[in-house]
């Protein structure tokens, strides 16, 4: 063995070199549709691993990593001072306005919690605390004719009901079983709504408020003045939407005997006991009256039944005019000019012209503010 002072160092082997890893290539990134001029990062799968995130110009769908992603969202931008307030919308006025003068007079009665009754030409509105609780008209249908046409009572128990309720009729059909709560409660609500129909249509004529009038029949739960006029409206869409004329509301009506052009929806037994009853000689609201239904569902199933053809009124015989009477010239005085001439009288105008009831409904408008 040699001595270990002698001992050299041995030459290292040298390590051979490997080639670098392969570097992946750079995730390439779709552009947006629109491009947009603002400067954005560079999708980087790792934080460092392919140095920092450059900053590059271009329409490109970029995203930060989590390592990279800013700690403070940014400032939103200052609000602009405005130069004015918005305005505010303007109320509308014009589904709310009376359409009549009725409608007016009982829209300022009820706003002043009035109690009593608002008569007019053609019906009648009672109010109790400014709710309305009962309606009526010469045309509509009543309680009892409600109650008796439905079966439930007999005319002659109702006549009976008349003498020994007197004052407290309501109690004494309860009472005395011939008619329900809620039969009842229905009977009252239909007949104020066909008195209300025929009441709020009301645009001329005088009015007069009775403050100690008391209706025999009176709802248990009131109605306001616009849910009563929101009922009506309604009412009067339903009617015009099938037949949009009214010649038909007041007319005596007629079978045609014709077959129906169109289907309705009236069903068969209360058809043919419409058209059997229709003569020529009674009008929509007799003719609910002997059937015993309420005004407004015969005026519905009379329109349907006049838009499919089988119904109509009759037009009545023209007259024709009588002939001239022969005379002489130089007998007929000639007329003497009139003393003051006086200005031409008002001119009479339809009613039932759209245009007409347009202007009419303006002015009680303008008159109700």
């Amino acid at each position: 063995m040699r001595p270990a002072d002698t001992l050299a160092p041995e030459p290292a082997l040298p390590l051979p070199s490997l080639p670098p890893p392969p570097v992946p290539p750079m995730p390439t990134v779709p552009p947006l549709l629109v491009a947009s001029p603002v400067s954005v990062h560079r999708l980087v799968p790792a934080a460092g691993q392919f140095g920092p995130a450059a900053e590059v110009p271009g329409p490109y769908l970029t995203a930060l990593p989590p390592a990279a992603a800013p700690t403070a969202p940014p400032s939103p931008p200052a609000p602009r001072p405005r130069a004015h307030a918005a305005p505010l919308p303007r109320r509308r006025r014009s589904s709310c306005a009376p359409a009549t003068t009725f409608e007016a007079a009982l829209t300022d009665l009820a706003a002043e919690g009035s109690t009593g009754a608002l008569h007019g030409p053609d019906g009648a509105v009672h109010l109790s605390g400014g709710l309305v609780v009962h309606a009526e008209a010469p045309g509509a249908a009543t309680v009892g004719h409600l109650l008796t046409g439905a079966g439930r009572i007999t005319v002659r128990e109702w006549e009976d009901s008349l003498l020994l309720g007197a004052g407290r009729l309501a109690e004494y059909l309860l009472g005395s079983g011939l008619a329900g709560a809620g039969e009842l409660e229905l009977a009252r609500l239909a007949a104020t709504l066909d008195g209300a129909q025929d009441a709020l249509a009301q645009h001329g004529g005088e009015l007069r408020f009775d403050p100690a009038a008391r209706p025999v029949f009176a709802l248990a739960r009131p109605l306001s003045v616009l849910e009563l006029r929101g009922a009506i409206g309604r009412r009067r869409s339903l009617l015009d939407g099938c037949w949009p004329s009214a010649e038909l509301d007041r007319a005596p009506l007629l079978a045609t005997g014709a077959a129906p052009a169109r289907r309705t929806a009236v069903p068969h037994r209360r058809r043919q006991a419409l058209l059997a009853a229709a003569d020529g000689t009674r009008t929509a609201p007799e003719l609910a009256r002997l059937l015993g239904r309420s005004t407004y569902g015969t005026l519905l199933d009379v329109r349907q039944l006049a838009a499919a053809g089988l119904l109509a009124a009759p037009r009545p015989a023209a007259v024709p005019d009588p002939p001239p009477a022969a005379v002489s010239p130089a007998a007929v005085p000639p007329a003497a000019p009139p003393d003051v001439l006086l200005p031409p009288g008002p001119r009479s105008y339809d009613p039932a012209d759209p245009e007409v009831g347009l202007l009419l409904r303006l002015r009680a408008a303008l008159e109700a503010l």
